[in-house]
């Protein structure tokens, strides 16, 4: 019979527990990963109780005694072990006997250590996202490897069977481990008549002779040439970087970003692909809840703690050092929440408390853009007594007078907010603080998403939802001071199939329709299924007023909850075709 610490199954078997907790990224040089916060957030949102933790392992041992415990739930491999965990594995899938790598470790339902591959797709994606005229522009051209180890496997595989280059050169140092890729490579042949054709390249002499590769992948660590060897390869390096024609240039290095190979590259007029620069942005809006996403990964915090204000200090150290290797400018730091007319004045003087604290992060950030949406607390938590709430904003506009360099508010309107939810009110709000630092961030959804759209109405529209919607930008036009604009958002948003009422998979009793629509149920411009007036917005505040600045594409979707490592990616891709499309718009806007 059982015990009181024992359960018994139907079947009359003791029951275990499920004791997996901990996800790992194991390597070498892994602590820097900003890996960690999109898994947790990925296991949150499925429910699942597990951790992601980079963990620097010295041995493939240490890697092994990792996911041997009781409490491992799934591992990420990289360098140097993509090769050498092989044998300690209870089984492999067909993509690790063929690639002769693994970068992927899970429990199969017998509990055995089971490892794949998935480093090639990663690998092909990079590429096709520098690489404007898709698949078929690399198709039939060299490409070249840097290096020869586990990784170089999954970057021949996926040049050779998925973008279908040519003859494939590989420098490497070591003439050993091209042999040993060579050899592995025989494994790739789709047909006798479709073998991978593999070029070692060894001296610098033969680079005048090969026709310049179209892709370019990096698989070894950063490091100074210093040997013989290591200076003839970054030679012959430098020699075909150095060819006429260009393509694109991806280094699976992670530490340090930019990478020696990506400098050159760019130096030489490469395209360098590395996560969000594939996507050609310059700038980035930081969500405050992602720096402490970051803060409680690095502190090896659960995800209900709150991090200390040095951790938070940390994590945007960490998010700037990322954002300074891709040349991205840190935009704002957004939200600073629930902060204007509250009633309970000690959670007012919490927040001024709270402040002090976004200052030093925002300039670690090397921002001087706090972003303030209007409140939406309910009317027992906030007044909308215009005296109150200007003092409130005077005084952190004040505040930020005081700091060196002067930190911005970029006040906005939400369609939602409690007391101030159209750009005419939070325009009033901005003209009564009257201080230099206290502006405007004007959002095409939550401008049109108040006056001209309405997600709980059978047509999803306002009542005269194009003639309000046209009064009001010639108004915008004739009122605002382009000067207190800091910064634009562009984003569209889907109509709803039916009313977001009571019933709909959308609705939350406890907040507002077009708040729940928001959050789950906005698009890029010019996708497919939007339906506000995004482009009439944008050119009366970049051709009415003149604007020139920022432009944000912000989302919040629920396909940004999906499960998968290319979510972000795929966000990142559809964000550049929106802003590709706007800026043609534009252009022919100006040209007129």
């Amino acid at each position: 019979m059982a015990t009181e610490t024992e359960t018994l199954t139907l079947d009359g078997t003791k029951h275990v527990p499920d004791q997996r907790k901990y996800l790992y990224l194991a390597g070498v040089n892994v602590m820097h990963s900003i890996a960690p916060p999109m898994h947790n957030y990925i296991a949150q949102t499925l429910g699942l109780p597990w951790q992601f933790i980079n963990q620097e392992c010295p041995t493939v041992d240490s890697v092994m005694e990792l996911f041997r415990a009781p409490t491992f739930a799934g591992g990420v491999v990289t360098m140097p072990y993509k090769k050498t965990i092989i044998p300690f594995l209870d089984e492999v899938d067909d993509l690790v006997k063929m690639l002769g790598a693994c970068n992927n470790v899970y429990l199969t339902k017998e509990g055995k250590l089971r490892g794949t591959n998935t480093d090639w797709r990663g690998i092909k994606g990079c590429l096709l996202s520098g690489t404007p005229g898709g698949e078929n522009e690399g198709r039939g051209k060299p490409a070249l490897i840097i290096g020869a180890g586990g990784a170089s496997r999954a970057a021949l595989y996926a040049l050779f069977a998925d973008l279908e280059c040519g003859e494939i050169y590989v420098v490497n140092r070591d003439a050993g481990e091209v042999e040993d890729l060579l050899e592995d490579s025989k494994a790739y042949a789709l047909s006798e008549a479709r073998q991978p054709k593999v070029r070692h390249v060894t001296a610098v002499e033969e680079v005048e002779g090969l026709q310049a590769p179209y892709y370019i992948v990096g698989t070894v660590p950063d490091f100074e040439a210093k040997t013989e060897e290591e200076i003839t390869a970054r030679r012959i390096i430098e020699g075909l970087l150095g060819k006429e024609e260009k393509g694109v240039l991806l280094d699976m290095c992670y530490k340090p970003r930019n990478t020696r190979i990506l400098r050159m590259g760019r130096e030489k007029g490469w395209k360098t692909v590395d996560g969000t620069v594939a996507n050609n942005f310059t700038g980035i809006e930081i969500f405050f809840e992602d720096l402490e996403y970051l803060a409680r990964a690095e502190s090896n915090l659960a995800t209900s703690a709150t991090p200390s204000p040095e951790a938070q200090l940390r994590a945007a150290q960490t998010i700037r050092t990322l954002c300074d290797e891709r040349s991205l400018s840190i935009i704002g730091l957004q939200p600073f929440m629930h902060y204007e007319g509250l009633l309970d004045r000690e959670e007012h003087t919490a927040r001024i408390k709270k402040l002090e604290l976004w200052f030093k992060i925002a300039k670690v950030l090397g921002t001087d853009v706090i972003q303030i949406p209007g409140n939406f607390l309910g009317t027992d938590q906030i007044t909308g007594d215009l005296d109150v709430v200007i003092q409130d904003l005077k005084e952190v506009a004040d505040m930020g007078l005081e700091e060196r360099p002067i930190i911005k508010f970029a006040y906005e309107n939400l369609c939602w907010s409690t007391f101030f939810d159209t750009w005419e009110k939070a325009w009033d709000l901005v003209e009564r603080v009257d201080r230099p630092n206290f502006g405007m961030c004007l959002d095409t959804f939550n401008i049109a998403g108040r006056v001209y759209a309405d997600p709980a109405a059978a047509d999803g529209k306002t009542p005269n939802a194009e003639e309000d919607m046209k009064r009001s930008l010639e108004e915008m036009v004739k009122r605002v001071d382009i000067k207190k604009v800091f910064y634009i958002q562009v984003v569209d948003a889907e109509k709803m199939r039916s009313p977001l009422v009571e019933g709909h998979a959308f609705y939350a009793k406890d907040q507002p329709a077009r708040m729940s629509w928001s959050r789950n149920a906005r698009l890029f411009a010019f996708e497919e299924g939007g339906y506000l007036p995004v482009l009439d917005v944008t050119k009366a505040i970049i051709q009415g007023l003149g604007y020139k600045g920022w432009v944000s594409m912000e989302l919040f979707s629920r396909t940004m909850n999906e499960p998968g490592g290319e979510v972000p990616k795929e966000h990142a891709r559809r964000a550049r075709e929106a802003w590709e499309k706007l800026e043609k718009e534009i252009t022919g806007w100006q040209s007129k």
